[in-house]
Formats: C-alpha cells, sequence, structure tokens
C-alpha cells in the first residue's frame, strides 16, 4: 500500500496491490490475467466482497467464491472506525488521553511505534462483533455495501458468482461446555437477546422476540437441553451467516448474473465434531483444497475413506470448471484447444453419485441450490420459512420510525448485565447515519494536512432526490422481490396442504360407499333368509342344530315308539355331510309324548 494512505484499510489496499501483480505476472506463470478468480473463507470471504464491490479492483479478477462469510455480516466490517482510532492512538501515546482532536493524523505517529507496542493494544471485545475489521467506506469511490448490491453496481453483477454454506456456522460462538451439555432457555434468552443488541439499535425487544418465537419448538412444553443448544446455535447461523449469504446471492441473481449456491452438509465419520450438529464452519475446506485425495497430511492427519475422496473430487472438479468458464457443469475448453479428461484420483467415478449431477443456478423464482451430502441432490429456497424472517420480517422491525421517537422506546427493557451473556456495546442515542452513497462518499471525505478524516455527510434531502431519482422504484422492487422470500413457501404449503385435504375427503367418501354398499348386501340377504325360512320351515337345506330331524336325535325315555313323520322307520336317516358335526341336544318337554302318570305302567313300545 502506499506509504501516505492515512485513511485505513490498508489490509484491502495491499490485496488489491498483490491483485494487481496477478495481472502484470500471471502469463509468465502459464496463467491467463483474464480468468483470475477469488475465493475467500470467512472473514476473507468478507473481504472478497468488499473488492466486487470497490471500483479500484475493477479488472483485477473474473469471478468470487463468498463461503461462510459476506460483506453484510454484522462481523464483517465496524461502523465506529473514529472510536477504535481513538482507542488505539491513546494506548499508543498519539493521542491525549482527554478530549482527544478529531481532526489529528495519527498514521505517521503510529508508524513510528515499534510492533509490539500495537500488539499490546488491548481493544474491548464486544461478543458476536469484530475488534478490528475494514471500516466503511472502503475507499472514497465506494458506497456501502448493501447500498451498492441493492443497486446492482457494475462491479457487482459483472462477475460471477458463487456462494457456499454449511449447516452449523456458530460452533465457535459457544464454548465446550454448551456444545457437550447444552444449557437451558434462561441461557438461551441471553445469549440471544445478546446478539440482538449488539447486531441492531431499532425495536430490539421486537426483534428479539420474533427470533425466540421462530426457533422455540412450541409443539413440546418440556425442552431438552441439547435442543436448545441446537436451535440456538441455528439462529445465530441464520442470523451473522447464512442470511446474509441469501440477500447477496439474491441480490445478484435478480439482475440476471450468473449466482450458484450450496450447502455443504456432508461430515465425514473420522469428524471431530458431533454428528447431530452436521457439518461445521471450516470442514467444508477440507474438501475444497482436495486434502482427502493425498491423505490429508500433515494437517489434517485423519483417515479419510473413498467416500470422503469422491467428494473432494467432486468439489474440485465444480470448482475447476467454476473458475475456468463460470459454469461449474462445464470445463469450458475453447474451440481448438486439445480436450482433457479430468484427473482421476484413485475414486471409482462410475459409482460416485455426483456423476451426471447438474448443478442448476441460483435465480429468483425458483432459488435452486445443491445440497452436498452423502446423496448429493438439487433442493430449493434454503432454510425458506427462517430466511423469510431474518431477510423480511426484521429489517421491516429494524426501523427508527417518526422522528419525535425517543431511542430509549428502541433500547431492551432488561438493563442489567446478569440479562446478557458476553459483552455488550452500549446503548445508543442517536440514529444510524444514513447509506453511504458513491458521491456522497466522496464529499463526506476532505483532506486535513497529511492525512484524510471523515467528517458527517451534510448533502440536504433535495440532493439526495436529485441523485438518487430511481430509488424509490428501486427499493419498491427490491421490496417485493424480497417478499417472495416469505410468501413462496406458504404458496406451496398451501398447495400442499389442499392437495392433502382433498385426497382425505375422497378417501373418506369411498370409504362411506363402500361401507353403504356392505350394509345393503348384508341387509339384503338378511330379507332373503327371513322370507326363505317363512315359505320352507321345515326344508334340510339348512343344517343347523334346530332344523335337524328328530330321528337323527337321541331317544329318551318314553319316545322310543315314536319317530319322525318326515323319516320313516325302514328309511335310513338322512346323512350329513362330512364337514358337518351334529351336535346332541337334550329332550324337551315338547318333544316327549304326553304320559299319564300314575295306574299306567310301561308305555306301549
Amino acid at each position: 500500500a502506499a506509504p501516505d494512505s492515512g485513511g485505513g484499510n490498508l489490509g484491502i489496499e495491499d490485496v488489491t496491490a498483490a491483485l494487481r501483480w496477478v495481472r502484470t505476472n500471471a502469463a509468465a506463470f502459464g496463467g491467463d490475467p483474464g480468468r483470475v478468480t477469488l475465493v475467500g473463507h470467512d472473514t476473507g470471504a468478507a473481504i472478497v466482497n468488499l473488492l466486487l464491490l470497490s471500483p479500484s479492483s475493477r479488472g483485477l479478477f473474473r469471478r468470487v467464491v463468498l463461503l461462510s462469510g459476506t460483506a453484510l455480516s454484522p462481523w464483517a466490517t465496524i461502523h465506529n472506525g473514529d472510536s477504535l482510532r481513538v482507542t488505539v492512538g491513546q494506548q499508543m501515546g498519539c493521542l491525549p488521553s482527554e478530549s482527544p482532536p478529531e481532526d489529528l493524523d495519527i498514521a505517521s505517529c503510529l508508524r513510528s511505534r515499534p510492533l509490539q507496542a500495537l500488539l499490546d493494544v488491548r481493544l474491548e471485545k464486544v461478543r458476536f462483533m469484530p475488534r478490528i475489521a475494514p471500516s466503511l467506506p472502503v475507499d472514497p469511490d465506494s458506497a456501502d455495501p448493501a447500498y451498492a448490491m441493492e443497486h446492482a453496481s457494475d462491479t457487482f453483477i459483472v462477475s460471477e458468482v458463487m456462494l457456499g454454506t454449511t449447516t452449523t456456522e456458530s460452533y465457535a460462538d459457544f464454548s465446550a461446555s454448551d456444545i457437550q451439555y447444552g444449557f437451558e432457555e434462561d441461557q438461551r434468552n441471553r445469549v440471544l437477546r445478546t446478539y440482538v443488541r449488539n447486531a441492531y439499535v431499532y425495536h430490539l425487544n421486537e426483534i428479539f422476540s420474533a427470533v425466540r418465537n421462530e426457533y422455540t419448538d412450541w409443539d413440546k412444553p418440556i425442552q431438552h437441553p441439547i435442543n436448545i443448544r441446537d436451535s440456538t446455535m441455528e439462529a445465530l447461523s441464520d442470523g451473522h451467516t447464512v442470511s446474509p449469504l441469501i440477500r447477496v446471492a439474491y441480490l445478484h441473481a435478480r439482475r440476471g448474473a450468473k449466482t450458484y449456491f450450496f450447502h455443504f452438509g456432508y461430515q465425514t465419520k473420522e469428524s471431530e465434531y458431533p454428528q447431530r450438529l452436521g457439518s461445521v464452519r471450516g470442514e467444508d475446506l477440507t474438501y475444497i483444497l482436495g486434502l482427502p485425495l493425498v491423505g490429508g497430511q500433515p494437517f489434517f492427519p485423519q483417515n479419510f475413506s473413498r467416500q470422503d475422496a469422491g467428494v473432494a473430487e467432486a468439489m474440485l472438479n465444480f470448482l475447476a470448471n467454476f473458475a475456468k468458464s463460470g459454469d461449474p457443469n462445464d470445463a469450458g475448453t475453447k474451440a481448438g484447444t486439445t480436450h482433457r479428461e479430468a484427473p482421476d484420483y484413485g475414486t471409482p467415478r462410475e459409482k460416485t453419485r455426483y456423476k451426471g449431477l447438474t448443478w442448476e443456478p441460483y435465480e429468483i423464482g425458483n432459488q435452486y441450490y445443491l445440497s452436498i451430502t452423502s446423496k448429493p441432490k438439487m433442493k430449493s429456497h434454503y432454510r425458506g420459512h427462517k430466511m423469510a424472517v431474518w431477510l423480511n420480517l426484521i429489517p421491516q422491525l429494524h426501523q427508527p420510525g417518526e422522528e419525535d421517537v425517543s431511542m430509549r422506546h428502541h433500547h431492551f427493557h432488561e438493563r442489567e448485565p446478569h440479562y446478557y451473556s458476553g459483552t455488550v456495546r452500549a446503548e445508543s442515542f442517536t440514529r444510524l447515519p444514513p447509506p453511504l452513497h458513491p458521491s456522497t462518499a466522496t464529499d463526506s471525505r476532505t483532506t486535513r494536512g497529511d492525512g484524510t478524516e471523515c467528517i458527517p455527510n451534510t448533502t440536504s434531502e433535495d440532493d439526495l432526490l436529485i441523485i438518487d431519482g430511481d430509488d424509490d422504484e428501486l427499493d419498491q422492487e427490491s421490496e417485493e422481490l424480497l417478499q417472495r422470500l416469505a410468501t413462496r413457501h406458504y404458496y406451496s404449503y398451501t398447495a400442499a396442504l389442499g392437495v392433502t385435504v382433498g385426497v382425505g375427503c375422497l378417501l373418506l367418501v369411498l370409504n362411506m360407499l363402500i361401507f353403504a354398499g356392505i350394509y345393503y348386501q348384508r341387509e339384503r340377504d338378511r330379507k332373503r333368509q327371513h322370507q326363505t325360512r317363512l315359505h320352507h320351515p321345515r326344508s334340510n337345506t339348512t343344517m343347523s342344530t334346530e332344523t335337524i330331524p328328530m330321528s337323527q336325535r337321541p331317544s329318551t325315555p318314553g319316545s322310543s315308539a315314536r319317530q319322525s313323520p318326515i323319516v320313516s322307520k325302514k328309511e335310513k336317516p338322512h346323512e350329513l355331510p362330512p364337514s358337518y358335526t351334529i351336535v346332541s341336544n337334550s329332550p324337551t318337554f315338547e318333544d316327549c309324548p304326553t304320559i299319564q302318570r300314575g295306574k299306567q305302567g310301561k308305555p306301549p313300545p
């Protein structure tokens, strides 16, 4: 970086200088300076995103890959660069401890101090927020990142973008005890309240309630500590990493730019993280770098399976194709060049599940993304309902309101330290400044002596209306497009519910018809049997015990001489089918002849 740069962000200027060197010397190493691809992970992804929006880096690279981070994440940038300057200047002896001047450039003083003195500077660690990060604006010609992407700056839409995330992006935000044993709802509330206070300014109570309600399983009145841990991790992951990634992908794709999104959910069996949490931030780097293909030595000495090697090979092919042509599905060989087969790393390509899989681009309608798991497949609307909370509901809640609304109205009702988990920043009693536009960013910087300092923006509302004549239309369009995140999944749920109810009603009607048919058939058979018995009371077609002839029944005293009127003495009794069993009945009074008791003796033979 230039030695006379006093505006900060020298780290980004160093990266820009390195990219200029690559553009100048890439051809000497057999590279193509017109096809440079930047890959950033975590804070590196935030820096790559800022370079993507900076006019000073135009033409230095062609494509970018953002992994687990963007410039829209709350931990990516700082908005209080002046307070950081005062803290460092006072501890380094470059500013007085009381009433430090606002227009004093301390760059030359800091350069004169030893490196160890700079490393010994103590900065307050606000949980979920960075201590040192790029300050906005990155350079005089850059706008606020959110403003630049919402209004589709040229440097933003001309590049192809690939974005990726893992399942749990907030693993490092918790202690080992919290991860192993979980925690109760009170601790969950303290963690979420701390994040909301440090990441937002307006309507903190409403935002906290929205997040807590969304990530609470109301079907279970008693929550297990492990389940509470999982939902809290998911809330923080979605809040500070996943939702900014989805927003960048959405803003980039709505102008027709090539955008690809993936969720890395694969986890090796030898992982050091709990399988319950899924993939953890950083686990995708192992496969993007191809370490399972070379045994992982020396930095990742664990044993990798053949399935791990297959996932790594697929990731390398996707990234290589994207770097060559901007399409992860095509190697992008130019006409007239010799086609080279993909290198064989020893994995069974004919058995890999990635063979024949087409990675569809991310578009505002379908929002396709590649789910990289043991069974990879294309899906749509990654965490659709929860993303709608972060991208649609919370931005509507995070509004200052009318001018007469006091800032005390936006603060938490709970102000005591025991309501929070970790250090929180001081309550703000001033409203946030408006987003920096490219022109206002240039006007708000003035040179004083040998350095450059920021002064408040004094641009009038009339000037803003002249500069941003189409802002209202663009903002309305942006709001309508972002609302699709909140409404599209409701349509799919409503359609599924309608189909389910319709099929259920159809099955109910069918069952009722079947029941009515069976009931009607049984009633008709019963009436027919009743009529048959009335017309043929002595019919021997019904082989029941009630219609068995008297000759078939055992004789009783006084009735041996009486024969059945149907069967004579010489006739053999009617033989029953062998499948029937004759049950003997006890003689009844009706079966026995009338016997006069008294003088008569034995009955006549």
